[in-house]
């Protein structure tokens, strides 16, 4: 080939560099964008169940002698709603759960153990109506012995 064409098929190619380096930036950098965003939101998730099933079996057992089971049970839920709610997550999407192994939970020694689910949705994909895009669901699972 000889020298002056190739010169010629170089002058043709100008201003290709910045149109690829655009469209590779769309088709690579957004979906890793995209990606962070998921890990970020699951990981926020991870924290705000395993913080909040935490503070409400603390709450729980730690809520008084004077106090009824029912009273300590508001007591928790209420802690635990506060520790999502410091994620941002609302209580529409996490789900507290109180449960006693040993079959109950007002004596000495009894076992109390919260369960947290939190639903993490996809990022940046609105509410349709009741449908409610769901990326994983979390838990967490924190257990207190009761001690008078």
């Amino acid at each position: 080939m000889r020298p002056q064409r190739r010169l010629r098929l170089m002058e043709d190619e100008s201003g290709s560099t910045l149109v690829e380096f655009v469209m590779l930036t769309v088709l690579v950098l957004i979906p890793v964008i995209y990606l962070i965003l998921g890990v970020a939101a699951v990981q926020s998730a991870a924290y705000a169940s395993l913080g909040a099933s935490d503070q409400a079996a603390k709450m729980y057992v730690l809520g008084g002698e004077d106090l009824g089971a029912g009273e300590r049970s508001a007591r928790s839920q209420a802690a635990a709603s506060a520790a999502l709610a410091d994620f941002g997550i609302s209580p529409d999407q996490a789900r507290i759960t109180m449960s006693c192994p040993s079959g109950g939970c007002e004596d000495d020694g009894d076992v109390v153990a919260f369960t947290v689910q939190v639903q993490v949705p996809v990022p940046l994909v609105p509410e349709i109506g009741s449908w409610r895009s769901t990326l994983v669901t979390v838990s967490a699972t924190s257990a207190q012995v009761r001690a008078g």
